[in-house]
């Protein structure tokens, strides 16, 4: 991982695009769809069409399901805050294909508002819609934020 999910500052991010399934994590201003930003290689409004180019810019922020899943092991006993767990829960869900973005980012900056024409955009809880091989924080068959929570209480 070349970068750690930092709350509300560097985010896990699940994308498809044609077809593939893939984490990244990133600073959050990248997934501001429409809108222009310096520092997204010149890229203007993130869609369908620049995907590709976006993509292969930031293709050594992609991170495996496998390595997500041995950082949440190696965490496990040292996560102390809600906050800290908070950091591991993917914050944004990217379908080029279908085009479509969901959010679960914990802070009021509302991605799901900064969408291009045509595309959707929700405020939603998707970890359910992750495929089930995708599922990082699935352990054993035991969800491993919910096993967190219930130890933080």
């Amino acid at each position: 991982m070349k970068l750690m999910p930092e709350y509300a500052q560097v985010l896990i991010v699940g994308v498809v695009f044609r077809g593939t399934w893939s984490w990244y994590i990133t600073e959050r201003e990248y997934w501001f769809l429409n809108t222009e930003m310096e520092d997204r290689f010149g890229i203007g409004i993130l869609d369908e069409t620049t995907a590709e180019v976006f993509l292969d810019r930031i293709d050594e922020l992609k991170v495996s399901t496998s390595e997500l899943a041995q950082k949440l092991d190696d965490l496990k006993d040292v996560l102390k805050s809600y906050d800290e767990v908070l950091e591991f829960i993917p914050a944004l869900y990217v379908n080029f294909d279908e085009k479509v973005l969901y959010s679960l980012f914990p802070e009021p900056i509302s991605f799901e508002h900064y969408v291009p024409d045509g595309w959707t955009g929700l405020y939603k809880d998707f970890l359910d819609d992750v495929p089930k091989p995708e599922q990082y924080w699935m352990a054993g068959g035991q969800h491993f934020f919910n096993q967190v929570w219930d130890k933080l209480k």
